[in-house]
């Protein structure tokens, strides 16, 4: 790109937005123009951040008039919205936006309601024959009378409006369950405890067909056994990918998407669990591995040509993976290549301050 192009991402307080930024700051050409409702927010002390502005976000008719002032002032290129909410106002909004951008290739939002509803999309993968834990939804114990016979234990009780394992509790026997019916007061969304592991595969699609992929599995875990992993391994696996493409060609997706998945080691097969519509946690880890889906997508705004690759066989470590390493074994922090070439560690000294400010947010609310 011999002329720079303005981005503008308006959800720089979404949890993925700094590392959005930082996979973008890898490729000469993009100036990044942050908007946030938060006034004070890790993107904020990037350096990689070229211009940020705090707006109190009032209602959608306000914020398009922001985003517009936005798109004229700055002559942005392309919005570039990071998570789901402000995604899916995107969607709903888009003929109301500036012509003068473009915006990143989204979905319809029929599809992606499907998506990030646990049970339509479950509903979804029983329609079109996609491989999804056995799941049911009810409001009362009453309901629950005609399922009994079908629950086969352990099973896992969801949150329908929560992501990245939050809230997730996994019953063993039907006595406990039946405890916790009695002492439940909303509505639940439960799926068979599949025996196996997690894998996951990131996206880049356009009217349902994958453009580019990575495909990894968690090697490090997190807080818990539901919460996002810290290291993975990325490598390619056609049986994960072949259960992504008939997925995303059903919804005739459009846009990124991050796929969770299991391996079921009694059907040997590998099972849907839920799609975020959104960039996710791992995004720099495909970055290493070959696929920069921030730039991708920009250039597939932009109607440029794009030479799609596989994904290379790599072993990718976050920053609070290279924390719980060191303090677990630490002769670590003298893996000097490992540390620049597989981490987060880099990204870090190249642009420490984002994550001394989400340091110290946590200390804060820690004491």
């Amino acid at each position: 790109m011999s002329i720079n192009q303005n981005i503008l991402i308006p959800d720089g307080d979404s949890t993925w937005a700094l590392s959005v930024i930082q996979c973008l700051s890898q490729v000469e050409g993009y100036n990044l123009f942050v908007l946030s409702s938060t006034k004070r927010t890790a993107t904020k002390f990037s350096n990689c951040t070229f211009y940020y502005k705090f707006y109190e976000k009032t209602n959608d008719i306000d914020w398009i008039d922001i985003i517009n002032s936005e798109i004229e002032k700055h002559a942005i290129a392309v919005v570039l919205p990071i998570a789901e909410r402000e995604i899916l106002f995107f969607i709903k909004n888009k003929e109301q936006i500036s012509s003068l951008a473009l915006i990143s290739p989204l979905p319809n939002l029929k599809d992606f309601e499907t998506a990030v509803d646990k049970r339509r999309l479950s509903d979804f993968a029983k329609i079109h024959n996609i491989p999804h834990p056995n799941s049911f939804y009810f409001t009362s114990e009453i309901d629950t009378q005609g399922v009994w016979s079908q629950i086969k234990f352990p099973i896992l009780i969801k949150p329908l409006h929560l992501k990245g394992g939050d809230g997730i509790q996994k019953i063993n026997s039907r006595d406990t369950f039946q405890k916790y019916l009695e002492k439940a007061n909303n509505t639940l969304f439960i799926q068979e405890y599949i025996e196996g592991y997690d894998i996951d595969c990131s996206v880049l699609c356009l009217n349902g067909k994958i453009l580019c992929h990575t495909i990894q599995k968690g090697s490090l875990k997190g807080d818990n056994n539901f919460a996002p992993q810290l290291a993975f391994d990325f490598f390619q696996n056609e049986e994960v990918l072949e259960v992504a493409k008939l997925t995303m060609s059903k919804l005739n997706w459009s846009g990124i998407a991050h796929l969770d998945m299991r391996y079921d080691t009694r059907a040997n097969n590998f099972k849907l669990i839920e799609i975020n519509a959104r960039f996710w946690g791992s995004i720099e880890g495909s970055m290493f591995a070959g696929i920069n889906f921030a730039d991708h997508v920009i250039r597939l705004a932009l109607n440029q040509d794009v030479s799609y690759k596989d994904a290379e066989v790599i072993h990718y470590m976050r920053l609070k993976g290279v924390v719980k390493s060191i303090k677990n074994n630490p002769l670590f922090i003298l893996k000097r290549q490992y540390l620049l070439n597989n981490t987060q560690t880099k990204t870090f000294l190249k642009d420490p301050l984002p994550t001394l400010y989400k340091f110290r947010e946590w200390l804060g609310r820690r004491f």
